[in-house]
């Protein structure tokens, strides 16, 4: 059997680290731009409503 090292344990870690540090950012930035754009939208009803409101 092959003897796993503290240095593979952490080579290992470092790796999963990096990994979570180009994904979790990307996922940040998507579920963000999916909220702002859904709020956006919402916003943009509203404000047609009113236009439609005071226009008659």
């Amino acid at each position: 059997m092959k003897h796993v090292g503290l240095g593979d344990i952490l080579f290992s870690l470092f790796s999963i680290f990096g990994l979570l540090f180009t994904v979790v950012p990307i996922i940040f930035f998507l579920w963000f731009a999916i909220i702002t754009t859904k709020q956006l939208k919402m916003q943009t009803k509203l404000l047609e409503e009113i236009k439609d409101r005071l226009n008659f």
